[in-house]
């Protein structure tokens, strides 16, 4: 084979190579792919859009939360707290938690022998150590006697309260007082009202005697008579199985903190 010949076959080749690439480009397209991939991109752009809205959404929400509060940077706040709290009164009180047998003493005359009866008492602290339950079970006068006390400290007036209710009276008496600083002695007075409508101040005065025994002293002070005080009642309480150690519950105050609506 001469080269011309050869060059011309070359060329051919090329010319043939050429038409089949350019017969390629000129089919046409097919518009259910196009169709296809147009409906693709905008459903990414779609999803991409509802994601950016809703960050942008949440970012404007965090942007106007308000920061919770710091309660030892605000002093109203620190000082709601800890009138809120529990503290070594009531401590104090949570020692008469218990079950206890009381022996009882009246006088219904000062000059005459005291009437005596027997009770059982249960006590125990509740609302979180905050305030200590008394029910008291009894006779008086030969008739079943029942009594209900609450009492506690509060630390804003800074001075034990306590009430009391029973079965043979229609009355709440309402008592304030102090305690001495070892807890042992309470010291607690009000005012009673007589059937005839005349009134008592009364004086109750608490002592701890050990650690499994306690005396209750009531004293009242006619105030249309002479004034005089005199005793009226006295209780002795032994706590029955004897020591046990009555921790109050204490439970620091929750504060919840507001709710953001989105």
């Amino acid at each position: 084979m001469d080269l011309k010949r050869t060059t011309a076959l070359i060329l051919a080749a090329g010319v043939c190579f050429s038409m089949a690439l350019a017969g390629d480009g000129d089919k046409p397209k097919d518009p259910m792919k196009d169709m296809q991939k147009q409906a693709q991109d905008a459903s990414n752009k779609a999803q991409d859009a509802v994601k950016k809205a809703t960050e942008d959404a949440k970012k404007a929400i965090d942007a106007k939360a308000p920061a919770a509060p710091d309660m030892n940077a605000d002093p109203k706040m620190a000082e709601m707290m800890a009138s809120m709290t529990p503290g070594e009164h009531h401590a104090h009180l949570a020692k008469f938690a218990g079950d206890w047998d009381v022996k009882s003493k009246m006088w219904m005359d000062e000059n005459a022998p005291p009437v005596e009866s027997t009770a059982t008492v249960n006590a125990k602290m509740e609302m979180g150590g905050r305030f200590l339950y008394i029910h008291y079970n009894g006779d008086m006068m030969g008739q079943p006697f029942r009594g209900v006390s609450i009492m506690g400290y509060n630390n804003n007036s800074k001075q034990h309260e306590s009430v009391w209710v029973d079965n043979m009276s229609t009355s709440i008496w309402f008592s304030t007082g102090t305690c001495s600083a070892d807890g042992k002695t309470y010291t607690m007075s009000g005012t009673f009202t007589e059937p005839d409508g005349t009134k008592k101040t009364t004086r109750e005065v608490t002592s701890w005697t050990s650690a499994d025994t306690y005396t209750m002293e009531f004293y009242e002070t006619p105030v249309a008579q002479d004034g005089k005080e005199r005793k009226m009642m006295e209780l002795a309480y032994t706590r029955k199985g004897g020591a046990t150690t009555a921790k109050p519950e204490i439970k620091q105050p929750q504060i919840k903190q507001p709710e953001i609506s989105k």
